[in-house]
């Protein structure tokens, strides 16, 4: 795993409204987008790394890849998913955005 110059708490966002947090990965993108997701739902949740597995919901390299630059090097625009992990509803966006709703 590579070293983020970031902490979570720097790239993440609450939002009272919707009580939702947000994270632009692309203030992250020196990690996987699926550690993104990891530590975007542990910092929503309180929980500890050992009590979730993303595993459980979606498969990380298929969710690196989805979002990931095309063969060719060209990133990919569009898209959004969403799913179930650790009793949030997280959303990717294609955009760049992990949306969690840890009370959906």
């Amino acid at each position: 795993m590579q070293e983020n110059s970031h902490t979570e708490s720097d790239v993440t966002t609450y939002d009272p409204a919707t009580g939702t947090y947000t994270v632009d990965y692309s203030e992250t993108s020196d990690i996987e987008l699926s550690v993104t997701v990891v530590h975007a739902v542990l910092e929503a949740t309180g929980k500890e790394p050992t009590e979730v597995n993303l595993n459980d919901a979606i498969q990380p390299d298929a969710l690196n890849r989805l979002f990931g630059d095309k063969h060719d090097g060209t990133p990919r625009s569009g898209g959004t998913l969403t799913f179930a992990f650790a009793g949030c509803e997280v959303t990717v966006t294609g955009d760049g955005e992990i949306r969690v709703d840890p009370d959906p």
